[in-house]
């Protein structure tokens, strides 16, 4: 098991660049970056013990990839992650009408210009539910604010968005993730905050890289 607080941390402006993971002592555990020429996301990820893969089940090609499969060194399929999309406004209760509180959510998200936000499902290789990764939501509608006016004075404000992360497993939160605000590198925090065994933090790590790569992306495309 890990040393925590891991420290995820990439050069911020590197096309596609290589993440370098160390644990709370400094030690430095795993290096993760996106393969390039594949007809297929892919994503691999060094323990120095084994190479893990993150691998897109869509061909990148022909469709957005949104499945991934998380595979052990040994082949072993570890996990699913099925990206979705996620709002400030779900769940919020207008009038007690769960069909009409849809409706009204569409319109509210509609008219205020809202992005959506990417979370993350994590399931079993069989494709059973088993938790998720999602924005906190003191931090999800700051990602959603469009952000134009001030984006056109500074460039680069997008940089200062700090969006946080917790991780659930089964009932329980068991990570959290916080992206620092730093700006010659992408800097962010993994946290242990409950528990888990050795096969499942690895299934965990691997889906908490894949969101790093795919939340630096989203900022971007939000902000930049």
């Amino acid at each position: 098991m890990f040393n925590y607080p891991l420290t995820f941390s990439f050069s911020a402006f590197a096309v596609s660049p290589t993440i370098q993971i160390k644990d709370a002592t400094g030690r430095h555990l795993i290096s993760a970056s996106k393969k390039l020429i594949s007809s297929k996301e892919e994503i691999n990820i060094n323990t120095g013990n084994g190479v893990y893969k993150v691998i897109s089940q869509e061909s990148r090609i022909t469709e957005i990839p949104s499945n991934w499969d998380v595979l052990a060194p040994s082949g072993q399929n570890l996990g699913i992650v099925d990206d979705d999309f996620v709002s400030a406004l779900d769940n919020m209760n207008f009038s007690g009408n769960p069909i009409l509180d849809g409706m009204l959510q569409m319109k509210t998200h509609s008219a205020l210009n809202l992005r959506s936000a990417k979370m993350y499902w994590l399931k079993d290789s069989s494709g059973n539910q088993r938790g998720f990764i999602t924005p906190e939501p003191s931090s999800l509608l700051m990602t959603q604010i469009p952000m134009y006016s001030l984006i056109k004075d500074l460039p680069f404000a997008w940089r200062l968005i700090t969006p946080s992360y917790y991780i659930q497993l089964g009932d329980d939160t068991v990570m959290n993730l916080k992206k620092q605000r730093t700006f010659f590198v992408d800097t962010y925090t993994l946290s242990k905050v409950g528990e888990f065994n050795q096969i499942d933090e690895a299934f965990l790590v691997s889906s908490a890289i894949l969101a790093v790569v795919y939340e630096r992306a989203q900022l971007r495309s939000l902000y930049a």
